[in-house]
């Protein structure tokens, strides 16, 4: 596990608070327990464009009044980002949003334990290089397609041997196992939508075999993709 998913996961384990790592071009890198409702409403206030236009160490964005987000910019290590931590909530809202909010009063308290983490979690100067990062952004954005390690390899201009040893040194899985993961972590965004079947949310994720999905799923969660939509509804 390298030093971005540490703190996301040590933020998250702290507070039950989702959390979000994006680049400086605020393409996602890692999240916790994130959602669709959350990106919906990211997209919907337009936040990464007020981020970037913010100079503050710690920036903290309202919107209608009473929803409040945290964001704490890092633009002094490879690669630049963003930690995006939310939402809070103020008071009374007039829109129809599903979010699991947290109160605003620990607002300043969260955004200190954030950065903690952070400070102690980055005190090298590069936690990723530029092939890694790259590769991951990579995954990110194509997840849904059929992805393969060579074709990546040449999308990179790196040799496959020599990306796949430092991919498993920075990453601390193989780049298989790791898009593996990500795939199926995605895709209980999916689940949580009762108009998919097991095969569609397979497919949105990149499987087109739901039960070679299935099974990589309970590999993940002890738990069938059916079982976890169970508990969710």
């Amino acid at each position: 596990m390298n030093n971005l998913e540490v703190i996301l996961r040590d933020f998250f384990d702290c507070v039950y608070i989702p959390i979000r790592y994006t680049n400086d071009k605020f393409k996602l890198i890692y999240t916790v327990k994130s959602s669709s409702s959350i990106d919906k409403f990211i997209d919907k206030v337009n936040l990464y464009k007020d981020i970037k236009e913010s100079t503050e160490q710690v920036i903290k964005l309202t919107y209608y009044n009473n929803v409040h987000f945290i964001i704490i910019p890092i633009l002094d290590k490879y690669p630049n980002g963003y930690f995006i931590a939310g939402p809070f909530k103020s008071g009374p809202i007039d829109i129809d949003v599903d979010m699991p909010f947290k109160p605003f009063y620990c607002i300043d308290y969260i955004s200190n334990i954030l950065r903690s983490i952070i400070k102690e979690n980055l005190k090298q100067k590069s936690y990723f290089s530029e092939y890694i990062f790259n590769s991951i952004s990579y995954i990110h954005n194509n997840y849904s397609d059929d992805i393969k390690i060579d074709d990546l390899c040449s999308y990179l201009n790196i040799n496959k041997s020599y990306f796949c040893r430092l991919f498993k040194k920075e990453v601390g899985y193989t780049f298989s196992n790791f898009l593996n993961k990500f795939r199926v972590e995605k895709s209980k965004d999916f689940l949580s939508n009762k108009d998919y079947s097991i095969l569609d949310v397979a497919m949105l994720v990149g499987y087109n075999n739901h039960n070679y999905y299935s099974s990589l799923f309970k590999k993940f969660n002890n738990v069938t993709p059916i079982d976890y939509r169970k508990n969710c509804m």
